[in-house]
C-alpha cells in the first residue's frame, strides 16, 4: 500500500483556519460578551439542576453541560448566532439547541424517562429561557460600556 503526500501545513495555515471558524462563530468583537453569557446562562441552568437534585460531582456537572453546551454552541455556529447578536437570533437558537441538548443529555444520564421527558424538556426551556435573556440583557450593558 503507498502512502499518498499530504502537503505540509504551516502553523500560520492552521492559525488562519481556527481564526476563520471564530469569524464564523463570532461576527464582531462585542459578540464576544454574548458568547460569555450564554455560556454562563447554560453553566448556572445546569448548576442549579443538579444542586437541586443532590448530583453535585464533576462527573454529574459533565454530564448535563457537555451535551447542552456542545449542541448551543454547535447550532450557533451552523445558524450564525453571534453574527447579528440580537433577541431572533437568540430565540431561534434556543429552541432548537436547548431541546436537542436535553435529550441528549437525557439519554447519557438515562433520566428522566417516559412522559417525564417533555416535563423535563418544558422546564428545561423555561429556566434557560430565562438565564439566557439575564445574561443577555447584562451582556447588552457590558458591551455597550465598552
Amino acid at each position: 500500500m503507498t502512502s499518498v503526500p499530504r502537503p505540509s501545513v504551516s502553523s500560520s495555515e492552521r492559525s488562519s483556519e481556527r481564526t476563520g471558524v471564530m469569524r464564523r462563530l463570532l461576527g464582531g468583537p462585542a459578540s464576544i460578551w454574548y458568547v460569555l453569557a450564554d455560556a454562563a446562562a447554560l453553566i448556572v441552568f445546569v448548576i442549579v439542576g443538579i444542586s437541586g437534585h443532590r448530583a453535585s460531582s464533576l462527573e454529574g456537572f459533565l454530564r448535563n453541560a457537555v451535551p447542552l453546551l456542545g449542541v448551543w454552541f454547535l447550532v450557533a455556529w451552523l445558524a450564525h448566532t453571534y453574527r447579528r447578536p440580537g433577541w431572533r437570533s437568540l430565540l431561534r437558537n434556543w429552541i432548537v439547541a436547548v431541546p436537542i441538548g436535553l435529550i441528549i443529555r437525557t439519554l447519557i444520564v438515562g433520566s428522566p424517562k417516559g412522559a417525564r421527558i417533555l416535563v423535563f424538556i418544558v422546564v428545561g426551556l423555561a429556566f434557560t429561557g430565562l438565564f439566557l435573556v439575564l445574561g443577555r440583557l447584562l451582556a447588552r450593558l457590558l458591551s455597550r460600556a465598552r
